[in-house]
């Protein structure tokens, strides 16, 4: 079993009395927001930790923006950014990163001019394969002391309310 580094890592830099047992989490501990911020940071650092190798760590979208767009060519910045939550200004600025990295291209659309669709490059359809696998294993071993059952379980509570909000929130064309 891989090791999860980043985590291993942040946890040598706690104290040797931490201990999760003695620590009184007040109101945080009945809090849903409190673990899913929790859990969303640690599962950032170690995909951060997962995808230095293939040039996409840091900052969130990158792998978002790569695979829906893999998946749904011609897809516009803004349906991308409602559905990875991103505002138009960050939405801009990674679709920038990832054109000058040369993994992604925007076209004028063809049946409406004022739009623009975005296709993943040469260079960045051939990462498709390599990133997908990378990000699949990662959250098997992240997510690894789940039975399947729990998982499918988890899995279906956060797809309800992520569907939740993002049907109720307009995208912004």
């Amino acid at each position: 079993m891989m090791r999860n580094t980043a985590i291993s890592r942040r946890n040598a830099q706690a104290p040797k009395t931490f201990d999760y047992r003695n620590i009184d989490f007040d109101v945080f501990g009945e809090l849903l927001s409190f673990f899913v911020r929790s859990v969303n940071l640690l599962v950032s650092q170690d995909l951060d930790d997962t995808m230095t190798p293939h040039g996409l760590a840091g900052g969130t979208g990158k792998i978002s923006t790569m695979l829906l767009v893999a998946a749904n060519p011609g897809l516009r910045p803004s349906v991308l950014a409602h559905f990875i939550r991103k505002d138009r200004s960050a939405m801009g600025k990674l679709i920038e990163r990832m054109e000058r990295a040369g993994l992604v291209e925007q076209k004028i659309s063809k049946s409406e001019r004022r739009a623009r669709e975005l296709t993943l490059t040469p260079s960045g359809r051939r990462m498709v394969p390599k990133v997908r696998a990378a990000i699949l294993r990662q959250d098997a071993r992240f997510f690894g002391m789940l039975s399947k059952e729990e998982r499918k379980q988890l899995l279906g509570l956060l797809r309800k309310v992520y569907k939740h909000y993002v049907d109720m929130v307009p995208t912004r064309e």
